[in-house]
């Protein structure tokens, strides 16, 4: 048998590349060959994928199949899949990171149980359920009875079946969570973003990442504040030929609407003297310059604190892509780190390997924050940076700033200062910062109190 879904030709070549696919990333996430039938992996996709999947009558299927259709009706009648339709119908990546962590972790307890339970007919249910998602194991034949053996669900198999199939869909939806996050974070699932960046072709570099400590801590941090997804800033101009916002009195005839043309001629043109006449309001959007974000990861900030400035900085870096901005972003202690840049039509490759860099970063050493801002002033000088006329830095130090050559840089460079003091402050920092702000509890609302600023 070809596959279990109605309506999925199983011989289309982006039906085959999706089978493909799943199993490539198998191979990169568990790191050896996986011979699971394609068709079955295909399945565990479009289960997701589709937005009303169905299952082929029961009667069409040999007994060999039911291990494989047994799971899929598991899957579609599972409360926990429905609830993950509202982000997994026709988003790609999240129903690729679906399927993958199933079919891993399926694969893995089933393994575990073979190898180490003390019951032998539990290593038996194990072995048969592993052999039913074999690649061709459909289309073996063998003598009636041994045959019957083989495929012959035990009660021992069913149970067992239920068992590695819950578990494996609960991980496999923390999996999707994570990813889904990240794809809100970036700006990858917003309208009119959503083909830019949608991860599915690194999807098990995501799913490395979605199961990073580190990482899973920040994305549970940032999913909790609906309102991140919108914070955008946009900054316009009057301009004749630009977009319909308003009405307007004035007498710039390029601009008059048609119905003031209907008045009679001589009170035309006493609105015309007195700027009086009917006018549409016009505007462009003024491309905003790069954020350039300074973190501070000196021991003192280790532990909550960079927990959270490192949230910080994935939130900014999702506003800079919604508002089609480049993000740089340099870590420091008592020395200056290198400069991490994510331009704004960056590949999700890029992109994961940012954040990968972020989940990495340990607090210590000591804090040298003059240096840092003028390391920052030096990339803006050289040209390492363009368009940077704001430089972000986040820090607990309390440290003693060289304030004269500090300014002198960020005069040299045409750069403000916006200095965010994580529990602390920082008289110097005061001084020579355009916007300063002090934050204490840490919690979503002065993270949406910096992304804002």
């Amino acid at each position: 048998m070809s596959g279990y879904l109605v309506g999925v030709d199983y011989d289309d070549p982006i039906i085959k590349y999706r089978g493909d696919r799943i199993l490539y990333t198998l191979k990169k996430v568990t790191g050896k060959e996986a011979n699971i039938d394609q068709n079955f992996l295909i399945d565990t996709y479009y289960v997701h994928y589709l937005p009303l999947p169905l299952l082929k009558p029961k009667s069409d299927l040999a007994q060999s199949d039911m291990i494989k259709y047994s799971l899929l009706d598991m899957t579609l009648s599972s409360d926990l899949v429905i609830r993950n339709r509202n982000y997994s119908i026709a988003n790609s990546a999240v129903s690729m990171a679906l399927s993958v962590s199933y079919v891993q972790n399926l694969i893995e307890e089933l393994e575990r149980i073979r190898r180490t339970s003390q019951s032998a007919e539990e290593r038996e249910a194990a072995e048969q359920i592993l052999n039913g998602l074999m690649k061709g194991n459909s289309s073996k034949e063998g003598s009636g009875e041994k045959q019957e053996q083989q495929t012959q669900q035990s009660q021992a198999a069913n149970k067992l079946l239920k068992q590695v199939h819950e578990k494996a869909l609960s991980k496999a939806s923390e999996d999707a969570n994570s990813v889904r996050s990240m794809q809100r974070i970036v700006g990858g699932n917003g309208a009119g973003t959503g083909s830019v960046l949608n991860f599915e072709g690194d999807i098990h570099e995501v799913l490395r990442l979605a199961r990073n400590t580190e990482i899973k801590k920040i994305l549970e941090f940032l999913s909790g504040i609906p309102k991140l997804g919108s914070l955008t800033k946009k900054k316009t101009t009057k301009y004749a030929k630009g977009e319909l916002y308003g009405y307007e009195e004035g007498s710039d005839l390029e601009r008059l609407v048609p119905s003031e043309l209907a008045m009679p001629e001589e009170l035309f043109y006493v609105r015309l003297a007195e700027s009086q006449l009917l006018l549409y309001q016009k505007e462009i959007k003024e491309s905003l310059g790069p954020i350039y974000l300074l973190l501070d990861k000196s021991g003192s900030m280790d532990g909550e604190k960079i927990l959270w400035a490192k949230a910080v900085a994935l939130a900014l870096y999702s506003r800079a892509r919604r508002e089609n901005r480049d993000f740089y972003l340099r870590f420091f202690d008592n020395i200056p780190y290198p400069l991490i840049k994510v331009v704004k039509n960056a590949k999700s490759k890029d992109v994961i390997k940012m954040i990968e860099y972020i989940g990495k970063i340990r607090g210590g050493g000591g804090t040298d924050i003059s240096r840092s801002v003028i390391s920052a002033c030096e990339d803006v000088k050289e040209g390492h940076v363009k368009g940077v006329s704001e430089v972000v830095i986040l820090t607990d130090g309390e440290d003693k700033i060289a304030e004269t050559t500090v300014r002198r840089s960020l005069k040299d460079s045409n750069s403000t200062l916006i200095s965010v003091m994580i529990r602390g402050d920082n008289a110097d920092l005061r001084r020579i910062s355009d916007t300063y702000l002090v934050v204490y509890k840490l919690d979503q609302n002065d993270l949406l109190k910096v992304v804002e600023a």
